[in-house]
């Protein structure tokens, strides 16, 4: 159900429909084209209303929902919400729903667009959802979160339960690199399993989702709360940058550096997808403003270089004195040092997170065989020194090769080692990735550097060292 086009559009002949509704056989009244989707609960169906002079009017999609498995809650209480003059810009609109028996029926618009797997399956994965799109659908789950109560009344959470790709349909895309991204409407469907927040529940009583994009207290582990969709709405941003699903049950920081996602988007991502609920972002809308926030970190800085005279704006005749002092020349920072490694790091962090994290261990085995000989060879050179070595005082030799050339073997050994599991378990070292963990070693090999030139000029000065 990629692409869609409605045959109606008017609100008057929406409402006049039901009224005929009310007074008719509801099962004689649609023709099913084809069956979209069939599963043991539910089965969706697009359908023509046909009218008794031979007219039809449509495509709806209809749905059959086994009410005996409690679920499907949420599109009655749509239904009242909309029929109470409530207008939501993000859900379809409910044109007729009914329980005979166990089973649910519900019609509801048919939907214009493509998926947002489609979509992103066309234009292919990029940065620029972040902007734009992934802002707006977060904006449309909070419209879920805020729920269905009538103007005036508070409004108790709905939890959608199952966001995922497929549930998600845009309209009128329009992309390019150079200008953006550009759609007229976006809308949420699929509230089968979706859920009222029950206050005081331990537990969800019907236990449903898709694994990449449901979080562990949707299958037994808790109720789930606006949190959850929370995860549901990390899973759907990493899919838009990746083109891929989370892959559940792996760490989701080392999935983002293999497919080297800026570590700004990374880091809401890994917020939004906590395994805990209490670390996620609270809301919807504070995880659409932080996804926005990160996408322009990691926009490139504006080169000085660029500015042209019509750029620069006039300014007062008092502000010239001001204006014509002179200009330090000032050094790259820091954070610029680090956007120029970064790219490379990006791509060497993405070639070693293929590598099977077994591989890694025994890679590090090998590493720390080799940097215990080296350490072991520092002691001997110590305290059973050799030719020129037995000239020195035993503190030189000490401070010469426990600090200064095992304190470089250390560092070397923390360059060339697989760090996955020590991310997973100092959780500190997330701060230093790529361009931040080159500048770090830089500065331990000049703090040693800088140690020992002072202690061999110290040594030469007071006769110590010749």
């Amino acid at each position: 159900m990629d692409t869609q086009s409605p045959t109606y559009s008017d609100d008057e002949l929406t409402a006049s429909l039901v009224e005929h509704l009310a007074s008719l056989d509801r099962d004689d009244s649609y023709r099913v084209e084809r069956v979209l989707k069939l599963s043991d609960v539910e089965t969706t169906e697009l359908v023509y209303f046909e009218g008794s002079g031979g007219g039809s009017l449509g495509p709806f999609v209809r749905k059959r929902i086994d009410a005996s498995v409690q679920i499907g809650g949420a599109y009655e209480r749509l239904f009242a919400a909309q029929r109470a003059g409530r207008r939501f810009e993000h859900l379809p609109r409910i044109v007729d729903c009914r329980r005979v028996g166990d089973e649910l029926d519900v019609v509801m618009e048919y939907v214009e667009g493509e998926t947002l797997e489609a979509l992103v399956g066309r234009l292919g994965a990029t940065t620029d959802y972040a902007r734009g799109l992934y802002p707006v659908l977060c904006e449309a789950v909070g419209e879920l979160h805020a729920g269905f109560a009538a103007a005036g009344e508070p409004g108790v959470p709905v939890i959608h339960r199952d966001l995922k790709p497929s549930n998600i349909i845009v309209s009128g895309v329009r992309y390019a690199p150079d200008a953006g991204m550009t759609f007229s409407s976006l809308v949420i469907i699929d509230l089968g399993i979706a859920r009222v927040w029950r206050d005081g529940a331990d537990a969800d009583t019907v236990k449903f989702g898709t694994r990449s994009y449901a979080p562990p207290e949707q299958f037994g582990f808790g109720q789930t709360s606006v949190r959850s969709d929370i995860y549901a709405l990390g899973a759907l941003l990493f899919f838009c940058l990746t083109g891929t699903d989370p892959k559940p049950g792996r760490d989701i920081r080392e999935q983002c550096e293999t497919y080297g996602m800026p570590t700004p988007l990374a880091d809401a991502v890994c917020m939004a997808m906590a395994l805990d609920p209490a670390k996620r972002f609270a809301s919807a809308k504070a995880l659409g403003h932080a996804a926005r926030a990160a996408y322009e970190l990691c926009l490139p800085a504006p080169s000085p270089a660029t500015f042209s005279a019509a750029s620069v704006p006039r300014v007062a005749a008092s502000q010239v004195q001001r204006v014509q002092q002179p200009v330090a020349l000032t050094l790259p920072s820091s954070a610029n040092r680090r956007s120029i490694v970064s790219p490379v790091m990006s791509k060497c962090a993405r070639l070693l997170s293929r590598i099977p994290e077994p591989v890694g261990r025994i890679w590090n085995g090998c590493v720390y065989a080799t940097t215990l000989l080296l350490l072991m060879g520092s002691h001997f050179a110590v305290f059973t020194p050799t030719g020129e070595n037995r000239n020195y005082p035993t503190w030189f030799l000490a401070l010469e090769y426990f600090f200064m050339v095992d304190g470089l073997v250390l560092l070397i050994t923390f360059g060339m080692l697989d760090r996955r599991r020590l991310r997973r378990r100092f959780p500190v070292l997330d701060r230093y990735r790529g361009g931040a963990f080159v500048e770090l070693w830089f500065k331990a090999l000049g703090f040693m550097f800088a140690v020992m030139c002072v202690v061999v000029v110290i040594g030469n000065a007071t006769g110590v060292v010749s």
